[in-house]
């Protein structure tokens, strides 16, 4: 080979290597930011989301409706399709009837772990049997923002918002 030739070779399998190991040390970086967070995340799930949404729902139980609590660690699927871990509160209205009681045909709210963004989004639907719906994003936040308090008023704010118990 060349001297040239042999030069440029190496010192772009130099650059390649200096690369490389930068490339391992963010990846490494990033991923003790992941595992943080998402111990962040089931923390604030048992500490405060779980508590609060039991505390509404025994508050809905007192005007009639129901509720169930659910929670997923995440996983990817035979599919290769990932799931976040997650927390739903699925809302029971009074008017529904019991054989409807099933998390996927009635209201939710779920607090969603995006730890790639490293925020906790919220997932509202809307939907009723025989009546539709809507389902969608409500909006991602800081854990630092995800307070007993913010829980409880975003739960209210996305009731009081929501078609759920407005009937004409």
């Amino acid at each position: 080979m060349l001297d040239q030739n042999k030069t440029e070779l190496d010192n772009l399998m130099n650059r390649y290597k200096e690369d490389l190991s930068g490339l391992k040390a963010r990846k490494e970086e990033e991923k003790v930011a992941q595992d943080t967070f998402m111990a962040e995340f089931k923390r604030l799930k048992e500490k405060i989301i779980w508590p609060v949404v039991v505390d509404v729902g025994n508050q809905l139980n007192s005007y009639g409706h129901d509720y169930h609590v659910s929670e997923e660690d995440e996983y990817t699927d035979a599919t290769a399709h990932f799931q976040p871990a997650s927390i739903t509160f699925n809302i029971y209205p009074a008017t529904l009837d019991r054989s409807y009681y099933k998390p996927e045909s009635t209201p939710y709210i779920q607090f969603v772990a995006n730890r790639y963004a490293k925020k906790i989004g919220i997932i509202v639907s809307t939907m009723m049997p025989g009546e539709g719906g809507v389902v969608g994003s409500y909006g991602e936040f800081d854990p630092s923002e995800v307070t007993k308090d913010f829980v409880e008023k975003e739960i209210v704010e996305v009731l009081k918002n929501t078609l759920i118990f407005h009937k004409e």
